[in-house]
């Protein structure tokens, strides 16, 4: 093999690495973004809840565009997922916050992807031309010797 067919068999073998990684990249950005809508309900709940001195009327989904309607009465404190099952007593402010935080950390992963994304989608662009341009240098070399013979 040429040292011209060895760089673009290692262009390729890049290119297509960086655009399974883009790939799995967008997933888990889709996934964070999933997330996120669920923390903005939870956070605009929990404001609504705030502002009230009584419960509030919801409809709680059970699964398969399905729902029940409940009445919040004890607005006084939340239960915050610590992961993994594990449930903690916050008051409503402090869940409240906490939520919020973790509403900011999902964020910036969000936008920590989505940068990453944009840098290899460059070198990906990168790599594309470079590959146009060795299969294009090959492909003179090759006819270039069938004429020569």
């Amino acid at each position: 093999m040429s040292s011209l067919e060895e760089d673009l068999s290692k262009a390729i073998a890049e290119l297509q690495a960086l655009e399974r990684i883009v790939s799995e990249l967008q997933n888990r950005a889709t996934a964070l973004r999933a997330l996120l809508t669920e923390y903005d309900g939870a956070i605009a709940l929990l404001e609504e809840l705030k502002n009230r001195k009584t419960g509030l009327n919801i409809l709680i989904p059970i699964g398969g565009g399905n729902f029940l309607k409940a009445e919040i009465k004890d607005v006084e404190e939340v239960h915050v997922s610590l992961g993994a099952g594990v449930m903690i007593k916050k008051s409503l402010q402090d869940g409240y916050e906490l939520i919020k935080k973790r509403r900011e950390r999902l964020s910036e992963s969000i936008k920590a992807h989505e940068e990453t994304i944009v840098n290899y989608a460059q070198r990906m662009e990168e790599l594309r031309r470079i590959v146009q341009a060795l299969s294009a240098r090959l492909a003179e070399l090759q006819k270039a010797q069938k004429e020569g013979k």
